[in-house]
């Protein structure tokens, strides 16, 4: 057999970097779902379309190989290079194996295989992409010309030569693998060809630069190269779908003609490309568009060999390759069951194709398992027709129609009945969800782990999203506070959602408390009696009815598993919804038995609060000890925003899903639960400031401190000395140091740091290859700040490998600008200062450009903040961590490299003395040497300066050392045995029990924090520092004067619509003689329109402090009795609004703030503000529990003054649409609508792209875009708005898009509302906590299809559908489900109209007048 067609790419000095790394876990989960498979595609009961006579499509002849293959061949259409394919039709699939070779970092882009004007193509560094042109041109692309502007290479020139033209240079530009950019010196003809840019703003006549207008499209997921890749195309009608292991990554509107009768594969017949550099496998072409479950499911073929990849013949037996892995362990695999046979209940509960129903019960059956004999009863529990259907080829198989349509619990409960009944005989029975497609041998699995235990009742599968992370393997009871009931409940929750499918704790069979609901199986007698003892009659649904089934099998002394032995994969579009009614009957259940049951599983009683960043190295630090302290002490966190990046409560620097979610769970336990431990676990200049508690606290107090500094600042000192009572420390080295400077031997305790070993471990992560990688490389993880030493690394490196091409240093490190754009070029540029700065002419001589001096060694640096699962693969990749911080290293690099088995170079000063040893590290000598740092904190201190000779000599050392994998294991063990997770959060258990078995016999006195010492802007210091003006109550009379400062027309913002509505019912309701003035905040550039209103003659400049002063003064003596606040972050003036707060504290009247915004993760000085208004405030109003709860949970706010009013809504009539319709001009068509001013983050781009599916099945479907750009984005806005209207000029959907951009008054735009057949919110922002147009919607009872923002959440359970944020499939299956079920939409408008009562206008001002009322009460 001939080797497969190969190339080394050819033409100009060739450099392209990594244009991105973006990682997922698919790759690893396909290698390890082959194992699990059928043997051969064939048995499936799919029509396939071969190519040639045999069975199994083919790619090339076995005779070419690429020394045999040349270009003139192929361009000639030699059968050697194509396929000849026949009686194509509009619709096709084309599904292949394809590998490449090695990294495509000196190619932009190349083609794997080409079908007419398709081509599937790779972009570097291994991206595959899908790109269509009907014709290909020469040149491949056209450019955008920049006369008089120079081009700044973001990623550095590919080449430079001399052209005498332009035409010339763009020409050769095209030709160029992987050029983008070109930029070029009028005087001397020089041209630079780049990949990218990150200016081309520098004007400069004797410049011109050029820029590619069609970029290649770009994906956010590289494949692994040297492993098999399972890529499928499939196109229907105009679309054209492109999967990559069965993961939808690209979805192309265009139109491919029928008439194409040739397939190229592994070269392209654009003759500036050449031979693709890898192999392609086992390519098939069907004649019908694939299914979403079939492509996942027609990866069940065994990848090709390596010494057989272009085989002629059919195979049923390939040999996967050997996955590239470090094989520190064993899988464990199940043992043959006997008796395998089972009842397999399928519900489906929604209208579902029937060959959908035949391809699940062939899958189910096909991969049960050898000797495993399945019957299948497919339940179809909604209102479908199925007539004369049948089963052909499929044995044992039922389709089960109930008279009625049923829920999910009375579904699963008839089906369980219908199959004891039918198959009477059958000893087991299973359950699984119909969107599951299952791996070879799931029933097998369960069947066994079953047999193996007596005293157990049910097992549960283990659940994979496509992504080949973990949707659920198994779930505990924890306490949570739930949106829905507005309270604190005990509820299930997933353990290990969102981790690698191999993570550790999930490859072994384990018991649990419960478990998702998906699929599991029992024994025909256990079904019996759970029936008959009530199980499946709560309608509780998936989510709910298997943990009340667990909780009742474990009252009956009985047990449940969950197996990593059986496999599914989800391919659900859409998460789960939460049913408050179901959450309300399990708790009415099981909410005491499930309290008790907590208490007594707690280990300790004391409740802890940990303070802790959303992200950077402490907040991950912190996250790490709670991973294990969940459930064993009344635990809740707090957490500072820190850091930029963290805005959303899901950051947490991207851990999986299950690590974030316990982290936002247990803030928002904060306001139910008083602390006697506080831990603050903050960045090392706040140790006992903000947030939590702001003053006064009688709680212990816990700091922790961990720089590897001789000495600590004075401040630092005092703040240990004087308010905490103890401060937690890394090492013993540390507390020397501390005790140096007077703190007090008791108040100082080692805890260790610690890491996750089982998710840092070598055996689950697959390592890449990374850019240029050559026989030995180094890795470099540090930020560019002074403590890090890598000016030291840099310079050793280059001086040791002096003339070595076998070497590479990766440099994990970024650089932001002013516009927080990271930026590799800076840092760059920061190396390159530093080398050419030295007294070394090597040093100086060198660059680190492609274009390198000649004797340098190969050095790459990764020039952004990468994910914490990003740096586990590229840690995973290489073969030496370096570590030669001068002060503790960043982000902990030296810990993740110990746990995924990798040897480090690393300097022992401080507390790393303790961690690092020499039988795995190649240890640095250092001189101590005063800190030289911008940092006034660690200023007059000293730390390690580590020996440039000493790091040349380790970076040699290990190049010749034949024990690095000895040493890396060695580190690993001692990781595991010590500063795993689990280990250190037992050490911190039996601490906290010391500590509150202490304080019940001490007296608990209240400690003055001193809230001043952070740095904050003058303004917020000031306003913060400003005392509050005495208030004085001078009603005397029933009548109410109230002052009200907000935003208001003819300014267009939600908070002046919100006031204007609220002002409109709140001045009639008032006791007579009452009245109301607006002051309205306005931009200076408003004034003169404000000041032609008499209505409102004070307005205030928001920038103008004197303003705010004058309305103070102007409402303290002019008998007003109260003042409403409207807040929003931006609104008013100083810095992040503080003007605000000294406003407040400025006024002689009660005041009433209403928070409109809360974000999850509030930077300090926003923090500052909104606790000093809520302080200065008589009462605080939110629009919602959940808000109530957050302004505890999230920001420290007491709920003693805060006040839930909600949002109001016009009193919208009951108007049949049909009639509103009419006089709209939309007679006859099923009207969606969103509503409001336009911005990016309202996602109409996502209700766009989902739209095409949406009319193909329901033509008469109009999309309303009722709403203007937003005046106050400007032109981000006004691009976004113009983005639209040209994605709706699409032919599929241009007659299905209606704009209506004109200002409409109230009665219009509840006239589009009336007519609206479904209401849709497709938001983008998670964190909108109250939305008007969502409250407008519920009012007029409408359908409302939303993403999950906070308000959306918090609401739609029960009364709309919730769909993934950015996810046009989810957001077309969630707006299709509404269409196809016209009771299901029915019941969502009831439902809507009757929450909304007591929320109309008029009523929530009647509640603002009580409230003013009681604020105000006269004597």
């Amino acid at each position: 057999m001939g080797p497969a067609v190969r190339i080394t790419s050819h033409g100009c000095i060739q450099k392209a970097s990594w244009l991105f790394l973006a990682l997922a876990f698919v790759v690893s989960s396909s290698m390890w779902m082959l194992k699990h498979k059928s043997h051969n595609i064939g048995q499936e009961p799919l029509p396939g379309y071969t190519c040639t006579e045999s069975n199994c499509v083919v790619v090339l002849r076995d005779s070419l190989s690429w020394r045999q293959a040349s270009k003139e061949q192929c361009d000639t259409g030699s059968a050697e290079c194509s396929l000849q394919i026949r009686d194509v039709t509009d619709k096709w699939s084309l599904t292949a194996w394809v590998r490449l070779d090695n990294n495509l970092d000196d190619l932009l882009d190349t083609t794997a295989i080409s079908l007419g004007p398709v081509s599937l193509k790779y972009a570097a560094p291994a991206v595959p992409y899908v790109a269509v042109e009907a014709a290909w041109p020469e040149i491949r692309r056209r450019f955008v010309y920049k006369q008089g502007f120079r081009a700044h290479c973001a990623d550095l020139a590919i080449c430079s030569s001399q052209t005498a033209l332009l035409d010339d240079a763009l020409q050769k530009c095209a030709q160029l693998p992987g050029c983008t950019v070109i930029t070029r010196n009028l005087q001397d003809h020089v041209t630079y060809f780049c990949q990218g840019a990150y200016s081309i703003e520098t004007r400069d006549s004797g410049w011109d630069s050029a820029v590619m207008s069609e970029m290649p499209p770009s994906n956010d997921y590289a494949v692994a190269v040297k492993s098999w890749s399972y890529l499928t195309l499939t196109y229907d009608s105009g679309v054209l779908l492109f999967y990559v292991n069965g993961v939808l990554r690209q979805m192309l509107d265009t139109s491919v003609p029928v008439d194409f009768t040739r397939i190229d594969v592994g070269w392209s017949a654009r003759w500036f490309e050449g031979v693709f550099p890898g192999d392609v496998g086992n390519l098939r072409v069907w004649r019908r568009k694939l299914q979403h479950n079939e492509v996942v499911m027609t990866m069940s073929i065994e990848l090709p060999a390596s010494d057989h990849i272009l085989d002629v013949t059919p195979s049923a037996h390939w040999t996967a390759p050997v996955a590239i892995k470090s094989g520190w362990t064993s899988q464990a695999s199940a043992n043959q069951p006997y008796n395998c046979a089972a009842s397999v209940v399928v519900p489906f509960l929604g209208r579902t194709p029937i060959h959908q129903l035949r391809i699940v019960a062939s899958h189910l059956q096909q991969h049960a398992g050898d000797s495993c004999q399945v019957n299948i009863f497919l339940v179809a529990c909604a209102r479908q027709d199925f007539l004369n259907v049948t089963f052909d080829g499929i044995r044992q198989a039922a389709l089960l129609q109930p008279s009625s349509k049923l829920q999910w619990d009375a579904c699963v409960r008839y089906g369980l009945q219908q199959a004891m009944t039918r198959d009477a005989e059958s000893p087991y029975i299973a359950v699984v969800a119909a969107s599951l497609l299952p791996l070879q041998g799931w029933l097998s699995g369960l069947v066994s782990d079953l047999q193996q235990r007596t005293d157990v009742s049910a097992v549960f599968s283990k659940i994979l999203w496509v992504n080949g992370t973990i949707k659920s393997f198994g779930s505990r009871f924890e306490q949570a506070y739930d949106d829905c009931l507005a309270r604190q409940v005990v509820r299930p929750v997933e353990m290990y959602a969102g981790y690698p499918w191999n993570y550790g704790p999930t490859m072994k069979t384990v018991a649990v408390q419960t478990a998702d609901c998906s699929a599991w199986l029992m024994r025909s007698a256990g079904v019996s009696k759970l029936l008959e003892d009530g199980s499946f009659l709560l309608s509780l649904g998936s989510y709910l009815a298997c943990s009340d089934m667990a909780l009742r099998l474990q009252q009956a002394g009985r047990s449940v598993l969950v197996s990593p032995l059986s496999n599914f994969i989800d391919t659900a579009t859409r998460a789960r919804q939460e049913d408050p009614a179901a959450l309300q009957s399990f708790d009415q259940t099981w909410g005491p038995f499930l309290k008790a049951q907590y208490v007594s599983g707690l280990a300790l009683s004391t409740t802890v609060t940990w303070v802790m960043h959303c992200g950077g190295f402490a907040g991950i630090e912190a996250f790490n000890l709670v991973q294990h302290l969940e459930g064993k002490l009344r635990l809740r966190a707090q957490m500072q925003r820190g850091w930029p990046f963290c805005e959303h409560p899901d950051v947490l620097q991207d851990m999986p899903r299950a690590f974030s979610e316990r982290v936002y769970r247990l803030r928002r336990l904060s306001s139910y639960l008083p602390s006697d431990i506080v831990i603050h676990h903050k960045d090392y200049r706040q140790l006992a400031a903000w947030p939590w508690p702001p003053n006064n606290s009688s709680a212990y107090l816990i700091g922790r401190y961990s720089w590897d500094l001789d000495r600590i600042h004075r401040q630092w000192a005092e703040h240990i000395k004087s308010e905490l009572d103890e401060v937690w420390v890394p090492s013993k080295w540390h507390a020397k140091s501390l005790l140096k400077q007077g703190i007090q031997v008791d108040k100082i305790i080692v805890v260790p740091e610690s890491i996750d070993s089982h998710l840092y471990d070598p055996d689950i992560w697959d390592p890449l290859t990374l850019p240029r990688q050559r026989k030995l490389s180094f890795l470099a993880s540090f930020c560019m700040d002074d403590h890090a030493g890598w000016q030291a690394v840099l310079v050793a490196y280059l001086k040791a490998f002096r003339n070595h091409a076998d070497v590479s240093l990766y440099m994990h490190t970024a650089s932001r600008d002013s516009q927080r754009v990271y930026r590799r070029d800076l840092v760059y540029e920061a190396m390159h200062t530093f080398l050419h700065s030295s007294n070394d002419t090597y040093l100086q001589s060198i660059s680190l450009y492609p274009e390198h001096a000649n004797g340098a060694p190969h050095v790459y640096v990764f020039g952004q903040e990468l994910t914490q699962l990003e740096l586990a693969r590229i840690y995973s990749s290489v073969d030496v961590v370096v570590v030669p911080s001068r002060s503790e290293g960043w982000d902990a690099p030296y810990m993740k490299a110990m746990s995924l088995g990798k040897p480090l170079i690393a300097s022992i000063w401080g507390g790393l003395a303790e961690y690092i040893q020499p039988d795995f590290a190649f240890l640095l000598n250092y001189t101590i040497a005063p800190v030289r740092s911008l940092d006034d904190w660690v200023r007059g201190a000293n730390w390690a300066q580590p020996s440039v000779d000493g790091l040349l000599t380790a970076f040699r050392n290990a190049y010749g050392s034949k024990d690095l994998r000895a040493m890396g294991q060695k580190a690993r063990w001692k990781v595991v045995e010590v500063y795993d997770n689990e280990v250190v959060s037992n050490m911190i258990l039996e601490r906290l029990k010391g500590i509150s078995e202490s304080r019940k016999s001490e007296s608990h006195s209240a400690k003055p924090l001193d809230m001043a010492k952070d740095p904050l802007p003058a303004d917020v210091q000031m306003c913060s520092l400003l005392p509050k003006a005495g208030v004085r109550l001078s009603r005397t009379t029933p009548a109410l004067k109230i002052a009200v400062v907000s935003t208001a027309p003819p300014r267009r913002c939600g908070i002046a619509t919100f006031n204007s509505a609220l002002m409109e019912y709140l001045q009639p309701l008032l006791p007579q003689g009452s009245s109301v003035e607006v002051f309205p905040l306005v931009w200076d550039t408003e004034m003169p329109v404000f000041w032609g209103k008499p209505a409102m003659p004070h307005p205030i400049r928001h920038k103008n402090y004197g303003d705010y002063i004058d309305t103070a003064h102007l409402i303290n003596g002019g008998g007003f009795h109260a003042a409403i606040l409207q807040h929003e972050f931006g609104i008013w003036g100083g810095t992040d609004g503080s003007f605000v707060v000294c406003f407040a504290k400025m006024l002689r009247v009660p005041v009433v703030s209403v928070i409109h915004t809360l974000s999850d993760n509030l930077q300090d000085t926003h923090q500052y503000i909104l606790q000093h208004l809520a302080a200065s405030s008589k009462a605080v109003v939110v629009m919602s529990e959940s808000s109530r709860n957050k302004l505890g949970a999230f920001h420290g706010i007491p709920s003693d003054n805060v006040v839930v009013l909600p949002h109001g809504a016009p009193v919208i009539s009951a108007v049949n649409p049909v009639a509103a319709k009419a006089m709209l001009n939309l007679t006859g068509r099923t009207v969606i609508m969103t509503n409001g001013l336009i911005n990016p983050m309202k996602g109409i781009d996502v209700v766009l792209k989902a739209l095409p599916e949406i009319v193909k099945e329901f033509p008469s479907v109009m999309y309303l875009i009722v709403g203007e750009p937003h005046p106050d984005c400007g032109k981000p806005c006004a691009d976004y708005f113009e983005e639209l209207v040209a994605a709706a000029s699409d032919h599929r959907i241009a007659n299905h898009v209606r704009f209506v951009t004109k200002f409409l008054d109230n009665r219009l735009l509840l006239q589009y509302v009336q007519a609206a057949d479904i209401y849709v919110l497709p938001y983008k922002d998670r964190i909108t906590t109250n939305s008007g147009t969502l409250t407008m919607a519920l009012a007029a009872g409408k359908a409302v299809v939303s993403t999950s923002f906070d308000h959306a959440a918090s609401v739609l359970p029960g009364r709309g559908v919730l769909v993934d944020f950015d996810s046009p499939l989810s957001l077309q299956d969630g707006i299709l489900e509404l269409l196809r079920d016209d009771s299901l939409r029915t019941n969502y408008q009831r439902a809507a109209r009757e929450f909304s009562l007591g929320h109309d206008w008029r009523s929530v001002a009647g509640e603002y007048v009580g409230l003013l009322t009681n604020i105000t009460a006269f004597h």
